[in-house]
């Protein structure tokens, strides 16, 4: 019989059908030794032979789960749509790209996949689109992002949040972290979310009080990108203080004894608030002063024009955006207070119609 792709078995391979070339899937691969691997699954197809079909490849994204008998390749599979089968897989291993870097999972020390389908990036051009979206409703909306690279859940708990559900993150914690591959980000963007102080006091503290995002550079771990509220930002500035490639300011000139709701337009800080970072390599032009950098609270410019003329976007390199922090950092370089953080998004332009 001819070898085939299917989505569906409604008959015997009489129909040659792919998942979607765009479409991405999040793996879960579960080995013999108790560990396990999350991230992209990357081969093309699990192929193998059924009491149906002698040759026979699924399309990953029609998948489930795969669960392994034995090392001969004898496992069970379900599709997406509820079917159940018995399998003899022929892959002899299976590649998958996680935080750690492109990995090739032999088959016969795997236990069983899990696997996910999700939506493929927007695509960019003149409009731009989305390229990252965790709703950071529960561990699976990390491990499996609505849009973009699968990250890897270490620790925390979910609570209500301004859309569903979101992720509660704990002083010096590492939480999340996501992989972003070479050349993810881009020289205009825009990331995006909803945060949510829970510091009792209302004292801004030293760096990092809370440190919503960090962004680092996947290869030597330096920390290039962060949005803090400090009291100092190492220059002696002192509120919201944006570090983004090279470049750094703070939104308060000077450094003093300073209150949370001095910072925000409606003084209530302990509201949920939202965060937009845009970035442009040629400046965002319908910004006073067309900074290459902003960052804009409840829609609001707290960092505008002549910050960021440093501006060096390593875009060729791969990033880890971690929550709060990269987890190959020291804790020291993580939030010092706890916050809530929901619904962020990253988009491949400079984004100025945000709601907040």
């Amino acid at each position: 019989m001819k070898k085939c792709i299917i989505n569906t078995i409604a008959c015997v391979c009489a129909l040659a059908v792919s998942a979607s070339a765009d479409a991405t899937v999040n793996v879960t691969a579960s080995l013999k030794d108790g560990s396990s691997v999350r991230g992209d699954f990357l081969t093309k197809g699990i192929a193998g032979s059924t009491l149906f079909a002698k040759s026979l490849v699924l399309a990953p994204g029609i998948v489930k789960s795969v669960n392994f008998a034995s090392t001969n390749g004898e496992a069970k599979v379900e599709l997406s749509n509820g079917d159940r089968f018995a399998m003899t897989v022929s892959n002899d291993a299976f590649a998958v790209r996680s935080i750690l870097g492109n990995l090739k999972i032999p088959r016969a020390s795997l236990r069983a996949m899990s696997l996910s389908a999700r939506a493929a990036a927007a695509k960019g051009g003149a409009t731009g689109g989305l390229i990252f979206h965790c709703t950071f409703d529960d561990a699976a909306s990390i491990t499996s992002p609505a849009v973009g690279p699968a990250g890897t859940f270490m620790t925390g708990t979910f609570e209500d949040g301004k859309i569903g559900r979101a992720l509660l993150t704990k002083p010096y914690t590492n939480h999340a972290a996501f992989e972003f591959p070479q050349g993810f980000l881009k020289d205009s963007g825009c990331i995006e979310f909803w945060a949510k102080i829970l510091k009792p006091s209302p004292m801004v503290g030293g760096g990092g009080d809370p440190r919503l995002l960090a962004i680092t550079r996947a290869d030597n771990r330096d920390l290039v990108f962060n949005v803090d509220i400090v009291s100092n930002d190492g220059g002696g500035n002192s509120g919201f203080a944006l570090r983004m490639w090279y470049g750094g300011n703070a939104s308060i000139s000077g450094m003093r004894p300073l209150r949370y709701e001095e910072l925000f337009p409606t003084g209530n800080w302990r509201d949920w608030h939202h965060y937009a970072i845009l970035w442009d390599k040629e400046g965002i032009s319908d910004l006073p002063g067309s900074p290459k950098t902003a960052l804009l609270v409840d829609g609001k410019l707290t960092i505008g024009a002549g910050f960021g003329t440093a501006h060096n976007l390593p875009s060729k390199k791969p990033h880890v955006l971690g929550i709060t922090c990269d987890p190959a950092l020291s804790p020291e370089s993580n939030t010092k207070s706890p916050f809530l953080i929901d619904d962020i998004k990253i988009w491949d332009y400079a984004k100025r119609d945000i709601m907040p």
